[in-house]
């Protein structure tokens, strides 16, 4: 391996250090972040580790059967070749790009080549509709788009908002065209796999200082317009910390169920295996199928799973048993884990499942680390290198047990894999409060230092004066043997009483209708105490979600506050109230 920057080694002695921690005890005493001035991950430590190293960096799947395996040392070929492309083009130190792609080999070369061309990056959904991508170009101040073929269109009818553009990159299979016209004051597409045509050596002609902007992420409420998370290049050192928490080692292939246009994707396909030196894997598919996912699993050997609770959901329909899998390993992040489907799982696979918990604004926070054993109901403990509380309003520690906002201290050092702000300095003030970002999180800790999420704190709500978390009533309800997903929201009762609603979608041999609508209401009534119980319930074939299977909740509230603003009920709705004679129920007041 080539000689590091100064910096760069210090990057790279704790790297060693947290894939040499012998225990959760000693990561937490001996962790410290460095003080790191200039450093450009993809420059100064990805290329350093990557050339002349035959391993295989990415291995690219699609489940119609194609596969590609890029070394480390042809990946960092490649990302030159990219970053010499975007240079020729016209890109400067600062410009934003916007990555409008799926799951591809392609966006990893454009990362790493943005990265060192000195570009920041915003990825996208592909999900995206014109107004969304035009809104995005404006807030974001993007200079250049990259976009998968299909996509194209709908970048073109963003409109005169392309005016704003330096450059448009089409990524595109053989034999189709760019169909770019060049219009007056717009930039024409350009063909990605022109790079090939560039040198695959490259030398920076500018200083990446760590407080350069690096990656930028647009997230949203579900009350407020998409927000810009500004993240420098002390991002990736952060993510050791995540890499941490996956327990990801230089012999694993891992892989991450993500979308490409979301923070978790950079988590945990592209900064965590990298930063361990590991494999990654990734998996194309238009509609995610928990079969056709197995059997890519154990045709490639992983060895190490992040998956959403949506996922393992679907997998827990899925016969395990036909399977011979290398999996040693498996964590789970972006919903909160039943209690119900973490014991599912270890069932299915013979393996712990370990919970981790972190923001778009951040890296992994709290968790499950290598070692320890999962406590039920628990996100797990604070991550190496942070400082996490539970605090009240006032900013005041609150006791064991009690709830409270998840608040990490950036006071007397800020972590390196905090964001560094919003593009919002309305907003800056909300979430950085006398020496603490305020995660706008909801959870309490255990006498054991464990932590317990409750909700968003716009999620959790009041019902008859008594504070509802969905995440919790979802977890009871689940537990009924017919249901296998369930999502809670507030709704409204006949009364304008604000009260819990439970959407749900049961396991594929049973039926919805008024008598299963019975049956899961006696057991609501039966397990759950009456202030959190579930006054009406709609059974759904299938729940919105992203295309990594994550379940869309707002999109529930707004389809229910849609049906009351008509005035109408779900096809498949039902009240207790309707209910009134078998559940023996009192009239309400």
């Amino acid at each position: 391996m080539k000689e590091m920057s100064h910096d760069a080694q210090k990057f790279y002695n704790l790297r060693n250090f947290l894939l040499n921690v012998k225990n959760y005890n000693e990561a937490v005493e001996d962790f410290r972040w460095p003080r790191i001035t200039k450093f450009n991950w993809a420059l100064d430590y990805f290329d350093k580790i990557a050339e002349g190293n035959d391993k295989t960096a990415l291995i690219f799947a699609d489940v119609e059967g194609n596969e590609e395996y890029i070394s480390f040392d042809e990946m960092r070929k490649r990302s030159n070749r990219v970053a010499n492309f975007l240079n020729d083009l016209g890109l400067q130190k600062g410009d934003r790009v916007m990555l409008m792609m799926d799951t591809s080999v392609e966006i990893f070369e454009l990362f790493l080549g943005i990265m060192k061309a000195g570009g920041a990056i915003i990825p996208a959904s592909t999900l995206l509709s014109p107004t969304d991508v035009s809104d995005r170009i404006i807030s974001g101040e993007v200079k250049f788009v990259v976009a998968h073929h299909p996509y194209v269109e709908r970048v073109d009818q963003a409109g005169d908002t392309l005016n704003r553009l330096t450059g448009m990159i089409c990524v595109k299979p053989e034999k189709q065209d760019c169909n770019c016209e060049k219009q007056d004051n717009m930039p024409c597409w350009v063909d990605y796999y022109d790079h090939l045509r560039y040198e695959d050596s490259f030398e920076s002609n500018f200083i990446t200082f760590s407080s350069d902007m690096m990656f930028l992420f647009f997230t949203s409420g579900t009350t407020s317009k998409p927000k810009l998370v500004m993240h420098s290049h002390h991002y990736p050192v952060g993510h050791l910390t995540t890499m941490y928490w996956l327990d990801l080692k230089p012999d694993d292939v891992h892989y991450n169920i993500s979308s490409p246009g979301w923070a978790k994707f950079i988590w945990s396909s592209f900064f965590a295996p990298w930063n361990a030196g590991c494999t990654a894997f990734t998996l194309k598919y238009s509609q995610f199928n928990a079969s056709q996912v197995l059997d890519a699993m154990e045709k490639h050997k992983i060895t190490s799973l992040c998956a959403p609770l949506s996922v393992w959901k679907l997998f827990g329909q899925e016969d395990f048993s036909k399977y011979n899998f290398a999996l040693k390993k498996m964590v789970s992040a972006g919903e909160p884990v039943n209690p119900e489907i973490s014991k599912m799982a270890e069932k299915l696979t013979g393996i712990q499942l370990r919970e981790g918990y972190g923001q778009t604004e951040t890296t992994a926070l709290i968790g499950t680390f290598p070692g320890q054993k999962t406590k039920p109901g628990s996100i797990g403990k604070v991550a190496p290198g942070y400082e996490v509380k539970i605090l009240d309003a006032k900013l005041d520690e609150v006791e064991p047990g009690k709830d409270g906002q998840i608040c990490v201290a950036t006071y007397p050092v800020k972590p390196q894999g905090l964001l560094t702000a919003y593009e919002d300095s309305a907003r800056n003030k909300d979430i950085f409060k006398g020496g603490w970002y305020l995660t706008g999180d909801t959870a309490y800790r255990d006498d054991e230092g464990n932590f317990h999420f409750v909700g968003r704190v716009d999620d959790v709500f009041k019902s008859l004066d008594y504070r509802i978390s969905p995440f919790e009533v979802e977890s009871e309800i689940i537990e009924h043997p017919a249901i296998m997903e369930v999502g809670v929201i507030p709704t409204k009762d006949e009364k304008e009483r604000i009260v819990p609603k439970a959407f749900i979608v049961l396991n594929p041999e049973y039926n919805a209708n008024r008598k299963m609508a019975l049956e899961i209401f006696r057991f609501i009534r039966d397990n759950m105490a009456p202030y959190k119980r579930p006054r009406s319930l709609e059974f759904m074939d299938e729940f919105p979600k992203t295309i990594s299977a994550k379940v869309m909740r707002k999109d529930l509230r707004a389809y229910d506050e849609e049906l009351k603003k008509q005035g109408s009920k779900g096809a498949h709705e039902f009240y207790e109230q309707e209910f009134a004679k078998e559940l023996n129920l009192r009239k309400r007041k």
